[in-house]
């Protein structure tokens, strides 16, 4: 006779590589006493695309080497594409069973990337019903498309091969985001906590409105790290890589690692008002058209983060704008416990937590699937 005493449990999750255009973070977590911990990091840069040749193998040899020294339990693994290389749009759309949805879904993509059928993989994520009609009766619904060149695709699952690991599934930086802080609001009585989530990455972000632990709302905005670089490169004259720094340096806050002179502070955030100003708009048009598009979706917080959600005055701008209250972490302080991990784990700085909220997120996917059956056949739909 035995038995299992729920403290003493741990689980494994997946390996999760998150893709950007230039470098690839990966991350494993387990679960164990409730709270997550890492097994295993690593962070690696990847060579530039040089006039369209394909570099599976030097991406293979450079995740190779993080792989190996990065600590990881097991082979699967879970991968994120970069921004720029997947499409994303919502999109609405006569109801229908799912099979018939596959296909409508795949053929207006190519429709919309004015690429053939064949060139391209589709997935999609129900958000919302619409009521049509005097009667009020849901006859359409609210679908975030995703799609993916097919050679894209091959490519960076033919470099997570090489490196010797086994991709069980394709994600966007929206599920995976919503995956990890949606952990704790999974019972039938979260249904009705509604709460935003910005991501702002390199070369973008996505605002969602998760209701529970499902996602009710996604739209992707043209804001992210590499456009802040590029204005403060602009306004302070400066090379976009010293900017880069110099940002990286400020959203590191008090760590005490740099020194930044108060003037300095003060130009680069000016440099980069007009793009806060510009987020917290973007964000506060996608409440409207969810308020008035969904009934009841009132969010009653906004959750910032991603590996530029923590720029200064980003969350005090989008507060004012959108009279709701921001944070950097869930009630649960989930990234902050992740990063006191990390900092034992990996030989340098890992940067700000949010920069490794897709990664975790796609982590959770190997063993969230596993406890709960129904929450994986909920969530099938979001991974390719």
């Amino acid at each position: 006779m035995g038995f299992t005493v729920p403290w003493f449990r741990s689980s494994v999750g997946d390996v999760g590589v998150a893709f950007e255009q230039d470098e690839a973070r990966l991350l494993q977590l387990r679960e164990s006493a409730g709270r997550l911990r890492v097994t295993g990091a690593a962070w690696c840069s990847l060579p530039s695309l040089e006039g369209g040749k394909r570099l599976e193998s030097e991406w293979g040899r450079a995740l190779r080497s993080a792989v190996g020294s990065g600590g990881f339990a097991g082979r699967r693994c879970t991968v994120c594409l970069p921004r720029e290389d997947v499409f994303m749009q919502s999109m609405k759309l006569p109801s229908m069973p799912d099979a018939e949805l596959d296909e409508a879904v795949a053929w207006e993509a190519a429709k919309q990337m004015n690429v053939s059928r064949d060139q391209i993989r589709a997935d999609w994520i129900r958000t919302g019903m619409i009521a049509t009609g005097d009667e009020g009766v849901a006859s359409r619904e609210e679908l975030v498309i995703v799609a993916s060149h097919q050679d894209v695709l091959d490519a960076r699952l033919e470099a997570v091969w090489n490196a010797g690991l086994r991709p069980v599934a394709v994600e966007t930086h929206c599920s995976a985001v919503a995956r990890l802080l949606s952990r704790h609001h999974r019972r039938a009585a979260d249904s009705e906590n509604c709460r935003t989530v910005i991501e702002v990455g390199v070369e973008g972000a996505s605002v969602q409105i998760l209701r529970g632990d499902q996602i009710a709302f996604c739209k992707a905005i043209d804001v992210g790290g590499r456009h802040f670089d590029e204005l403060v490169a602009d306004k302070l004259s400066l090379e976009v890589d010293a900017a880069r720094e110099l940002r990286q340096a400020r959203l590191r806050g008090d760590s005490g690692q740099t020194f930044i002179d108060p003037s300095t502070d003060r130009a680069v955030f000016e440099a980069v008002r007009p793009l806060l100003n510009e987020c917290a708009h973007s964000v506060l048009m996608c409440l409207r058209y969810a308020a008035v598009t969904f009934r009841g979706l009132s969010p009653e917080q906004v959750v910032l983060t991603g590996s530029s959600g923590s720029e200064p005055g980003l969350a005090d701008q989008i507060a004012t704008t959108c009279q709701i209250p921001v944070h950097l972490d869930d009630e649960q302080d989930t990234l902050a416990r992740l990063e006191d991990d990390l900092r034992g784990v990996l030989p340098h700085d890992p940067g700000t937590p949010g920069a490794w909220v897709a990664a975790a997120g796609m982590s959770l996917r190997g063993f969230q699937s596993q406890s709960n059956p129904e929450s994986k056949a909920r969530s099938g739909r979001v991974a390719a």
